[in-house]
């Protein structure tokens, strides 16, 4: 695994005992190249693990996203409140659910937002940005749902949006 464990979580259901881990780096510096600015980055990562009895532990899926060489204010974190599980379409297999916030940004405007959710390995997302209100306009605040969304069970995206309502103004 990459990063410091930032958080961890682990919880049953039929298949066996998962384990989710939330790693960071942490903000870095880089310099692009001699002629440049040094720079700030970061990465985070989430792993699911599942362990079904003696067997050591599988892999079911991992993220990564990352912000690199942002010579303003760099952004790469999960939400205070991840990893949300769940097991809303009631099938025995719980979902894993994180808000990411990710962007480089040198002024008060939106920053990019992601709600990922994990289910048996299969990934669903919905991406957009974080909502700012700014000199009397409102900026952000709005997503699109990845394809997949569109063939899950219709909870699974009036969950998504939930967390997107509650995470949306960070």
């Amino acid at each position: 695994m990459e990063g410091r464990v930032w958080k961890t979580t682990s919880f049953k259901d039929a298949k066996g005992e998962n384990f989710i881990f939330l790693n960071t780096t942490g903000n870095y510096t880089s310099r692009p190249s001699n002629d440049e600015e040094i720079c700030t980055n970061s990465d985070i990562f989430a792993y699911g693990y599942r362990s079904g009895g003696d067997a050591e532990p599988v892999l079911l899926w991992k993220m990564h996203d990352f912000i690199h060489d942002c010579f303003t204010s760099a952004t790469c974190e999960f939400s205070s409140d991840s990893p949300v599980i769940t097991d809303l379409d009631k099938n025995g297999i719980q979902e894993v659910w994180m808000t990411v916030y990710i962007g480089c940004r040198g002024d008060v405007g939106p920053v990019g937002m992601k709600i990922l959710m994990y289910e048996n390995g299969k990934k669903y997302a919905l991406r957009g940005e974080t909502f700012v209100h700014v000199d009397d306009m409102d900026l952000g605040g709005t997503y699109k749902a990845d394809p997949e969304f569109t063939k899950a069970p219709a909870v699974f995206l009036q969950f998504a949006d939930r967390l997107w309502q509650k995470n949306k103004n960070q």
